[in-house]
This record gives C-alpha cells, sequence and structure tokens, in this order.
C-alpha cells in the first residue's frame, strides 16, 4: 500500500476540499480505479474521484522530508 500527498485541483468539488481539510494531506492508497482512488486517512476511509486532487508526492519517507522542509 503505497502513502501519497495530495492537493485540490481547481475543479475539486466541495467533498474533497473536505477531505483533504479535516484529514490533511497524507493518505495510503487501498485502490486505485481510472475515474477514482480508494483512500484511507486515520478514521476516514473513502473515495474521492482522481480528477478533483493532484498528487504531490510519494512515499512515505519523501512525504516527511517534504513536510520537515515546510516547517
Amino acid at each position: 500500500m503505497k502513502t501519497i500527498m495530495i492537493s485540490p485541483t481547481k475543479r475539486a468539488g466541495q467533498r474533497t476540499k473536505n477531505r483533504i481539510r479535516e484529514n490533511g494531506p497524507v493518505f495510503k492508497v487501498e485502490k486505485e480505479l481510472q475515474s477514482g482512488w480508494l483512500l484511507r486517512s486515520g478514521e476516514w476511509f473513502g473515495w474521492l474521484q482522481r480528477r478533483e486532487f493532484h498528487v504531490e508526492c510519494v512515499g512515505k519517507k519523501f512525504i516527511e522530508k517534504v513536510l520537515d522542509n515546510n516547517r
């Protein structure tokens, strides 16, 4: 299971923006389909439409490094 950091696209719906705001930008990918990805973050588990988010980086160690540099 890979770990990703995401951000909403310009055309993202309010639901996607809320999930990222409520759960942070880091998610674990459970399943990938062309139209949507099944993601998990803490207690939240659900589908987000793939066209509504950018994958900013992949990999737990890389994400930790990016987050540390932004502090």
